[in-house]
């Protein structure tokens, strides 16, 4: 420490065991836990680290064995004082040992803290062992005793206030080592596409509603329901978020009326333990030990179930993307083969579908084609198929190379669609060699990029033609019924029922008939006119029984140009239900056949 004009603690004993080394040992009024937690957590290290009048602008611990720590101090006088550090050893409330240097003072020590408790008491000892007799006594000089002792003093006032912190009512505690790294752990916590898997529900609740905002200040409510059907709604909100160490949010149960009850306090800190994590979660706030013992029980439950959850995380691919189209249309663009080689595999493949059958059971066959000339063969099997919410299959057969299970869930987000990939590998050594080998994450993103395309193209269309015709007389072929009948429909169809009432509000009902027979009925509604420049209006292609399938929304702008007409159409998919897909799918061959007929009609 530097040097202080201060009297030194009477309470720090300071001794010299050898010529290298100075030992340090203060008596605390506080367990060991509570000692240990204020050496290594910066949220307690800045409140009493350094001198009186010395403030810790600069704290960073990594607590693992080979991590680092650094401080800078500045002082009443804006004087700056840093030093850093390694950690080698460390035994949780029982033991640390590090590296210790200054940035302007030579030398480096070796630091051996250990932490005795006896009675609620805790016995800190620290052992700091110097390269050399001068080293040591130079230190002496410069009043490292004063300044040490004025830091202990601050810490002891600083753990009056922890234990304070928690004596407002009983206390939880639980402790878990996950076989998984820390940052995956953390992420768990803090992403929405994990915590869809867990969300800290007790082993059989499910989660029927969940809103948050993950982030310092940020809000979250959950409603968890038990396996007797009853709903338990909880709110709270993020105090602190350190990625990827801590996490500190309130906790309430909400009554009946969705009024919160009393608050907790809870804090997730996470530590890494020969690349396991040890994860500590403390609960404080709680009115009664009934209450804290209720917790017990659904917390236990509820990280079995996120251990559950880590053990397929870890060999799992998840790529979560929301898309601005309708759920159905969605899930028909991944199971229609119409659509499908469209868009499947990163950018630059190909695709050629043999058979795909898409029940329990049924297999999908297809050939990659890579930019490199090489073709994958490919096999999916179908396991579960619940339109238009999940699908899951597994990609190759158990047992051979490449083999994972794929679960693809779609969920409505007002009016989007937000779609949730997961690959899970029998090992996370398969995962990660995909990952390493065949880039894995970058390819799934490019699919779901190349499938955001797609769906574009099926959501919206704009096409632009030139006629050889006067405006006025283009702008009539659209709204007089007889000439509106000679040309809509692709060449072959013709339209027995034609009616278009013109003007804002007007219905719009024409049923094309095809070559075959077969009858295709359309509804609409017209939005806006202006004459001679734009007509808006909605159109549905019906089902067998009447009902829309989709509603598109078009608009058609007219504009002369030289004796000529220039005429665009943009046409945006609005509403869409099943089977919707393979109709949208000859929306943009639709509109190029009936324009050419259009142009044969006013270009006579």
């Amino acid at each position: 420490m530097p040097a202080s004009p201060a009297k030194a603690s009477s309470a720090l004993i300071v001794t010299t065991p050898s010529d290298r080394e100075i030992m340090l040992t203060r008596v605390f009024d506080a367990p060991r836990r509570l000692v240990f937690e204020a050496w290594t957590k910066p949220d307690h290290l800045v409140h009493w680290f350094g001198q009186f009048g010395w403030t810790l602008p600069v704290c960073t611990v990594d607590l693992r064995v080979g991590g680092a720590w650094r401080f800078v101090m500045r002082g009443p006088a804006s004087q700056e004082v840093g030093m850093r550090g390694v950690y080698q050893e460390i035994t949780p409330y029982e033991r640390l040992v590090s590296r210790e240097s200054f940035d302007d003072y030579p030398g480096e020590s070796l630091n051996t803290m250990t932490f005795v408790e006896n009675g609620g008491k805790t016995t800190l000892t620290t052992r700091v062992l110097y390269p050399s007799k001068e080293t040591r006594d130079a230190v002496i000089g410069m009043g490292m005793e004063r300044g040490a002792g004025e830091c202990h003093d601050r810490l002891a006032k600083h753990l009056r206030t922890m234990a304070a912190a928690e004596s407002t009512g009983p206390e939880l505690v639980i402790t878990r080592v996950f076989d998984a790294p820390r940052d995956l752990v953390f992420e768990c916590w803090t992403k929405a596409e994990h915590l869809q898997h867990w969300q800290g529900a007790p082993r059989g609740f499910t989660v029927t509603a969940n809103e948050a905002d993950i982030r310092p200040g940020g809000f979250f409510r959950i409603c968890m329901r038990s396996p007797e059907g009853v709903d338990h709604w909880l709110e709270g909100g993020y105090r602190q978020i350190v990625s990827p160490e801590r996490l500190v949010l309130t906790h309430s149960w909400l009554d009946p009326d969705k009024k919160p009850l009393s608050q907790t306090l809870l804090t997730i800190t996470l530590a890494e333990r020969d690349g396991k994590t040890e994860l500590t979660l403390r609960q404080t706030g709680f009115t009664s030990v009934e209450s804290r013992d209720g917790h017990r029980y659904g917390w236990s439950s509820a990280l079995d179930v996120l251990q559950d959850y880590l053990a397929d995380a870890a060999r799992s691919i998840v790529v979560t993307r929301v898309f601005d189209a309708p759920r159905n249309l969605v899930f028909e663009t991944w199971t229609d083969p119409r659509h499908i080689g469209r868009w499947y595999g990163p950018r630059g493949f190909t695709l050629t579908t043999h058979e795909m059958d898409v029940r329990p059971g049924g297999v999908w066959r297809f050939d990659m084609h890579g930019p490199d000339g090489v073709d994958y063969p490919n096999k999916i099997t179908y396991l579960e198929i619940a339109k238009p919410e999940r699908l899951v299959y597994d990609h190759g057969d158990q047992g051979t190379p490449g083999y994972f299970r794929t679960t693809v869930t779609f969920a409505e987000e007002g009016g989007k669609t937000k779609l949730t990939l997961q690959n899970v590998f029998p090992s996370a050594e398969d995962r990660n060699t995909v990952v390493k080998k065949y880039n894995a994450i970058e390819g799934a993103n490019q699919t779901l990029d190349r499938l955001g395309e797609q769906l574009g193209t099926m959501q919206e269309l704009v096409t632009t033609r030139v006629f050889d015709a006067p405006l006025e007389l283009v702008f009539k072929a659209w709204t007089d019924p007889e000439r509106l009948k000679r040309w809509w429909g692709p060449k072959g169809f013709t339209n027995p029922v034609c009616e278009v009432d013109v003007r804002p509000g007007g219905a719009i009902r024409i049923h094309m008939q095809a070559p075959d027979g077969n009858v295709y009925p359309m509804t609409g509604v017209f939005q806006e006119i202006v004459e001679l420049e734009r007509l808006v209006f909605t159109s549905s292609a019906l089902d067998q029984n009447g009902e829309p399938l989709f509603e598109v929304m078009n608009t058609v702008t007219f504009a002369a140009e030289g004796g000529k007409t220039k005429l665009t159409v943009r046409a945006s998919v609005t509403k869409a239900k099943g089977g919707a897909a393979q109709h949208l799918a000859g929306m943009q061959q639709g509109w190029s056949l009936s324009l050419d007929r259009l142009a044969t009609e006013v270009e006579a």
